[in-house]
């Protein structure tokens, strides 16, 4: 587990690269929100989500090994769910956007859009820090960043309103594939099904949703 000293304390790197990927990304996606002019609207269940998610991820070994939990209660300070615990909290925050958003009536496009962006703004800022620590992966973790960037020229080139489903459509599946492409680079990948990793599954299902719902919405446009 890397740690890091800051005065007297010493903090888990991970959580801190978190905390700071969080925080930028939560920045873009105000901003995002500002030129859809519903940021006052609205920006506030984005952070109840990240934070419902963040305690979900945290204190998700409650859920998963309660006797460890019950034998050694400090063991929360020091651990967390892992990757069971990340998939818990994306569906417990996941969840709890849908109905915020079936209350505030305000379109899924225009969410998935700000949500998108701030996503990839906090994947860049995490891909950066973890330059500094994971000197195995450093082409990994540079592409990753130059992906980002390529992205994000192409949605400022686009300039078109927030929530277009053809854009996003198109940016979540060049962005998808991307990340296909980029993640066979990575050392000591784990893999999951037919030589692909976890993340890699994710990423070919989101290629494919977002292939066919933009072929949908272009027939359905025409």
């Amino acid at each position: 587990m890397n740690t890091i000293q800051l005065g007297p304390m010493v903090m888990n790197f991970d959580l801190l690269i978190f905390l700071l990927s969080s925080f930028i990304g939560y920045l873009v996606l105000k901003y995002r929100l500002r030129m859809a002019n519903v940021e006052a609207k609205i920006s506030d269940k984005f952070i109840n989500a990240l934070i419902l998610g963040f305690f979900t991820w945290k204190f998700s070994p409650i859920i998963f090994d309660p006797v460890s939990v019950i034998h050694y209660p400090l063991s929360l300070l020091y651990f967390n769910g892992g990757e069971r615990g990340i998939g818990l909290a994306i569906a417990v925050s996941a969840i709890f956007l849908w109905v915020r958003t079936k209350k505030d009536g305000t379109s899924v496009m225009m969410n998935l859009d700000v949500l998108g962006t701030g996503w990839i703004a906090a994947s860049a800022v995490y891909h950066l820090l973890l330059l500094t620590v994971d000197s195995m992966n450093l082409v990994f973790h540079t592409l990753h960043i130059f992906l980002i960037v390529v992205v994000f020229i192409g949605l400022y080139k686009k300039k078109g309103s927030v929530g277009n489903a053809l854009i996003l459509f198109q940016i979540m599946l060049w962005y998808s594939l991307g990340i296909l492409g980029i993640s066979f680079l990575e050392k000591e990948r784990t893999y999951f099904l037919f030589g692909f990793s976890k993340e890699q599954i994710l990423f070919f299902a989101v290629f494919f949703i977002a292939l066919f719902a933009g072929i949908a919405f272009e027939k359905k446009k025409g």
